[in-house]
């Protein structure tokens, strides 16, 4: 089970996000929500339930937003590794893992700091795009 940090909130509201990314909440998601927010003292369990049941499908893209937001602009290995977890936990709960889920699974794995320590993220997107374009020139 993760362990929320100091953004608890933040992190609250990306997993809030995450769970209606599929477009509907897993029993399971939602126990599993319900119980990251009264370990951390977040919300009450009808303020959870409030949440989930008045929520909308949330897009890649707005999950991105947010995990940016979350992260910053110089995340540091901790808050990455704290995030990784909680989304992970969130999405492998109900054993069932939606085409969207596992791309933006993929999007947080490409935000590993350790990944970025040299290189902005832009220079890595740049970086990706020449080695596909070499290879598509290789196949020629």
């Amino acid at each position: 089970m993760a362990q929320l940090t100091e953004n608890n909130q933040d992190l609250f509201e990306i997993l809030v996000a995450v769970a209606w990314l599929d477009g509907e909440v897993q029993l399971e998601e939602r126990e599993f929500l319900e119980k990251i927010a009264a370990q951390q003292n977040l919300k009450s369990a009808a303020e959870v339930q409030d949440l989930l049941a008045n929520h909308r499908t949330t897009s890649s893209a707005e999950c991105y937003q947010l995990l940016e937001k979350y992260l910053g602009s110089n995340p540091n290995l901790a808050d990455y590794q704290n995030l990784l977890s909680a989304v992970s936990s969130l999405i492998y709960s109900d054993n069932d893992i939606a085409t969207e889920e596992a791309s933006l699974l993929t999007q947080i794995q490409n935000l590993n700091p350790d990944n970025l320590k040299d290189h902005s993220a832009f220079d890595n997107l740049i970086g990706k795009i020449q080695k596909l374009y070499r290879a598509g020139l290789n196949k020629k």
